[in-house]
C-alpha cells in the first residue's frame, strides 16, 4: 500500500511552505485540497499554484469534488460545507476518505494540502480520524506547516513568549466572559477563529486596556492583507476581517 501525506503549506506566503511540503506536493499522484461551499476556489491550492509557478485548469468532475490534470498529476477539490451539524460532517469525511482511500489502492501517493498545520484547527484531522477508522492500516505521513500567528508574530518582530511566560491559543468562545477569564489567566493569548465575533473580541480587549500590547493579522501573505499593530496604531477592523485573521495579545 502506498502512502497518504497531509501536507501543511503554511499561512498564505507561497515562500513559507517548507522543502519537504514542496517535495511531497511534486513527488505526489494526486493531490487533494478542501474548499469551503461559499468560496471559489481553495486557498490551499492558490498558494501551492504560486509556489510551483503553475496554474491548475479545470477538467473533469467526480466523486466529493472537481479534478484538475496538468503534466500527469491529478488535483481533486473537495468541498465540505459549513455546518456545525455532526452526522453530515461525519458522513461527508467519511466519502472523502473513501475516493482518497480508492486512489492509495490503485497504488497513487496521495497528498492533501491545508493551510497553516495540518494538526491546528484543521479540516485535515477530522479526514484522518475517518482514514483511520476505514483503513487502520494506512501509512500516513503529516508534513508541519508555520501556522498564522507565527507569521503574524514574525510582521512584527513581535515575541510570543519568554522565560515562564504561559501562552494559549484558543478560537474565539461563544461568552465573551470566557475569553475574558482565558485573557487574565495567560501572558500571551493567541486568538483565533474570530469570524464575524471580530469586533467584539476588539471591544474586549479595549475594555481590559490591552490594545496596545496587542497585533492582529488578516489573510497574512495574501491577496488582501491586513496588518494593525496596536502600539502604534488604532484597531479599525470590520466583520469581513475576521476570517483567517489572528489576534495576538502579550500582557507583559
Amino acid at each position: 500500500m502506498n502512502k497518504f501525506y497531509g501536507v501543511g503549506v503554511g499561512p498564505g506566503d507561497p515562500e513559507l511552505i517548507t522543502l519537504k511540503a514542496l517535495k511531497v506536493i511534486k513527488n505526489a499522484d494526486i493531490i487533494f485540497t478542501p474548499k469551503a461551499k461559499m468560496k471559489e476556489d481553495s486557498l490551499a491550492r492558490e498558494i501551492v499554484e504560486k509556489a510551483l509557478n503553475e496554474k491548475l485548469v479545470p477538467r473533469i468532475k467526480y466523486g466529493a469534488g472537481s479534478a484538475w490534470c496538468k503534466q500527469g498529476k491529478e488535483i481533486v477539490e473537495i468541498e465540505f460545507p459549513m455546518t456545525k451539524n455532526v452526522e453530515e460532517l461525519k458522513e461527508r469525511y467519511l466519502n472523502s476518505a473513501r475516493i482518497i482511500l480508492q486512489k492509495v489502492n490503485e497504488g497513487k501517493d496521495v497528498a492533501y494540502l491545508t493551510i497553516g498545520d495540518p494538526l491546528l484547527y484543521s479540516t485535515y484531522i477530522y479526514l484522518i480520524s475517518a482514514l483511520k477508522e476505514l483503513s487502520p492500516e494506512l501509512k500516513i505521513e503529516t508534513i508541519p506547516g508555520i501556522p498564522a500567528y507565527s507569521a503574524v508574530a514574525a510582521r512584527f518582530d513581535y515575541s510570543l513568549a519568554e522565560k515562564d511566560e504561559r501562552i494559549c491559543i484558543c478560537p474565539v468562545p461563544s461568552d465573551m466572559e470566557d475569553l475574558r477569564e482565558i485573557i487574565t489567566k495567560n501572558d500571551t493569548i493567541v486568538i483565533m477563529k474570530a469570524a464575524k465575533r471580530l469586533p467584539i473580541v476588539i471591544n474586549l480587549l479595549g475594555e481590559m486596556n490591552l490594545l496596545r500590547y496587542s497585533i492582529f493579522g488578516s489573510h497574512v501573505g495574501m491577496e488582501g492583507e491586513k496588518l494593525i499593530n496596536g502600539a502604534n496604531e488604532p484597531f479599525t477592523v470590520s466583520e469581513k476581517e475576521g476570517y483567517l485573521s489572528t489576534i495576538i495579545v502579550r500582557k507583559r
